[in-house]
């Protein structure tokens, strides 16, 4: 797996994204519908985690929603670890009492190390054994990425203190940045 595949492999990892996909929370008895955005388009990691200080207040204003995207991502992609554990524990569960069973047959009672050595080379063990591997790397993708995207928001936090109003032209502030649209509300009243 390339890393600029990286984003998409960890997009497919929960149900398919819609535009904007709901989440729903439930914290301290209280239930909280968080809405989530898609990225628009395929972005590469290298241009993502890369400072474009011609466009700074941009990067300022969209790089905590990219932040964010990529920290849902690591929560699908535990989840996914987990529920793929859960599936080996149970299917492990299952063949141990089916192989203590039909290594029983002879009479003779089946020893631990036999029942594990025919669980593992049990081809659906070996499948689920496999797509835990899978999805244990989708997450350390998501994890390390997440680490780049916080050392770039610490980064950008210390440029922010350099800037003042009268260095952002206003053509600077409308764009996409990021992968996200940024536009200039227009007043009403002058």
């Amino acid at each position: 797996m390339s890393v600029e595949s990286v984003l998409i492999n960890l997009n497919l990892m929960s149900q398919p994204y819609s535009r904007m996909e709901k989440k729903v929370v439930n914290i301290g008895g209280k239930q909280y519908i968080l809405k989530v955005g898609e990225f628009d388009e395929e972005l590469e990691i290298e241009d993502l985690l890369k400072i474009d200080y011609s466009n700074l207040v941009g990067e300022l204003v969209t790089f905590p929603i990219i932040e964010n995207r990529i920290g849902l991502m690591l929560a699908d992609a535990e989840s996914k670890v987990a529920e793929v554990k859960l599936n080996r524990d149970i299917l492990e569960a299952k063949l141990k009492e089916k192989y203590s069973l039909l290594l029983s047959e002879g009479g003779k009672r089946p020893t631990i190390d036999a029942i594990n050595a025919a669980v593992l080379q049990d081809k659906g063990y070996q499948a689920i054994l496999r797509s835990k591997i899978a999805a244990e790397k989708a997450r350390d993708y998501a994890n390390s990425l997440l680490w780049s995207c916080k050392s770039k928001s610490s980064k950008l936090e210390k440029l922010s203190l350099t800037i003042q109003n009268q260095d952002v032209p206003p053509e600077v502030l409308e764009g996409r940045v990021n992968g996200i649209v940024i536009k200039r509300a227009k007043r009403v009243i002058d």
